[in-house]
């Protein structure tokens, strides 16, 4: 079973694949709608809305209070951090408590809903269809997330970042795409491609996509196009592609085996990637 520290900022113990009852009660729960379909564009809470009940998890800097601190009268930046296919867990906690210890309020927002908790691969990739699929319904439900997390009290909603994994760095460049409210956003192996180009005239923020050379779900044949998006956008994009790396380098639950065809565990590029993220978002704020 993994424990907590009192500053919420480490775990320790074997991380599962998927999420885990042991720590259920990991950060304070954060309730929030969010559109059930794209064809519900405005998003609107109520009976006859369209809407799914989310429930993500918030860590603060200082525990379960409030995340403004003294000297910090606007509040404490903010990053939504997005789940890969698997959904919710430790994996997705521990990212938060990198982010924690650098200073940042985080929410690790949900994407699919309370009633979808995949505890299985065929589950999980059940869950992961209609959003791979629908890429403006992805965009949506991380922008409810967003909004969540702008509204938390103690948190500069002036001083957003956003962060995901697979899935959810897919989602965090669809927000992008879509202009969201943005001062930095970090993808890693992230889906790439989309049906929604850049909205042209909406104000971008910079962007940091790491991408892995063994990667079996974004295919390199992906990354010129990509590349050709943001620049027509002026968008502040770097791209970082790790050549040894596969998919899901970041995530401790998969082995460190190499397999082509399937994701594993890279620490050193994990590692690498962090320090680039942290620096990354430190960037982003300076003019804070």
């Amino acid at each position: 079973m993994d424990t907590k520290d009192a500053g919420m900022g480490a775990w320790s113990g074997a991380v599962g694949l998927f999420a885990d009852d042991s720590l259920a009660w990991a950060g304070r729960a954060v309730a929030y709608a969010a559109p059930a379909s794209s064809a519900n564009l405005e998003g609107a809470a109520g009976p006859d809305s369209g809407t799914v009940d989310c429930e993500g998890r918030l860590f603060l800097p200082g525990g379960f209070g409030v995340a403004a601190e003294e000297g910090q009268p606007g509040g404490v930046p903010g990053v939504l951090l997005l789940h890969e296919y698997t959904g919710l867990g430790g994996y997705l906690f521990r990212s938060a408590a990198r982010l924690v210890r650098a200073g940042y309020a985080v929410l690790c927002a949900d994407l699919y809903g309370t009633a979808l908790r995949p505890t299985d691969i065929g589950q999980a990739r059940a869950c992961l269809r209609p959003l791979r699929d629908d890429r403006a319904l992805l965009h949506l439900r991380a922008r409810a997330g967003l909004d969540a997390l702008a509204s938390v009290p103690g948190v500069d909603a002036g001083c957003l970042l956003a962060m995901g994994f697979s899935l959810g760095g897919g989602a965090t460049l669809e927000l992008v795409r879509a202009g969201a409210p943005l001062r930095g956003a970090a993808s890693m192996y992230g889906y790439i491609s989309s049906s929604q180009p850049v909205a042209p005239g909406a104000a971008h923020c910079p962007v940091l996509v790491h991408l892995a050379g063994h990667d079996h779900v974004i295919p390199l044949r992906e990354v010129e196009p990509f590349v050709r998006e943001m620049s027509a956008a002026n968008v502040d994009c770097r791209v970082v592609l790790h050549a040894g790396a596969g998919h899901g380098f970041c995530n401790a639950a998969h082995g460190t085996a190499f397999d082509a065809a399937a994701s594993w565990h890279c620490p050193r590029t994990e590692a690498r990637a962090w320090d680039d993220v942290l620096r990354f978002f430190a960037e982003c704020l300076e003019d804070r």
